[in-house]
């Protein structure tokens, strides 16, 4: 996984996953989804180590016992398959001041090996100002 801080703006990108049938069934599983599908919310598994990883991130001082995930939408591009390589990408799309603390806009793209979109993730987070 490697992070850039580039104009503020905090940018992290993942290891490549491949999508197996072993990954896939697990997760089936465990969200009750129908096996012999890749179920739309194996997106946010595969995400979730990038932005947990821009959550952490010393530049945005984010308190996560402190914050409120305020909104989420997805975009599917083309579904998940098994044998899929899927690298994903969280960057901090914009912080903005909010009534005791700051709005953190976050866009997470996962793409496959050739570099286009298979989904993309877009968060909004409510941090509260650190307490004095």
């Amino acid at each position: 996984m490697s992070t850039d801080n580039a104009d503020d703006l905090v940018v992290v990108v993942g290891d490549p996953v491949t999508v197996t049938d072993t990954v896939v069934t697990r997760f089936a599983e465990a969200v009750g989804a129908p096996t012999g599908q890749v179920p739309a919310t194996l997106a946010a598994a595969l995400t979730a180590p990038v932005q947990r990883a821009v959550m952490e991130h010393p530049a945005l001082r984010i308190d996560l016992a402190r914050t409120l995930h305020t909104a989420q939408s997805s975009e599917h591009h083309r579904p998940i398959r098994v044998g899929d390589v899927l690298t994903a990408t969280a960057t901090v799309t914009g912080v903005r001041s909010a009534r005791g603390g700051r709005m953190i806009g976050i866009d997470t793209v996962l793409r496959d090996a050739v570099g286009e979109p298979v989904q993309t993730l877009t968060s909004a987070l409510l941090t509260a100002e650190a307490e004095a």
